[in-house]
């Protein structure tokens, strides 16, 4: 007999540490995640020479756009990206293309 124990809830608000990587550089987790879950680590932010922040997500649920024009903008799309939901998971088999039998 296997027993698997609940996941534990997650809180209502989730809470992003923006952590300073260097000089216009930033490491975004999720605080509510514990130190050791791969999964709090969000996304690297970097600031390029125009001052667009571009930002390479690294899990899901993450917002479509990848250049922001300030940290709040993307804090806020963050938080709407998971309010809206979980991806499906990278596993899962993408749409069906039909297929017809030959002529």
């Amino acid at each position: 007999m296997t027993m698997t124990a609940p996941e534990p809830p997650r809180p209502e608000t989730t809470t992003w540490e923006i952590i300073p990587l260097g000089h216009g550089a930033w490491r975004i987790s999720d605080g509510s995640r514990k130190q050791t879950d791969a999964g709090r680590l969000v996304a690297y932010v970097d600031r390029n020479d125009t001052g667009t922040l571009e930002v390479l997500w690294l899990r899901s649920p993450c917002p479509n756009r990848s250049r922001y024009r300030s940290i709040d903008e993307l804090l806020s799309d963050l938080d709407a990206a998971v309010a809206q939901g979980t991806a499906p998971a990278r596993s899962t088999r993408p749409n069906e293309i039909p297929h017809f039998p030959p002529a």
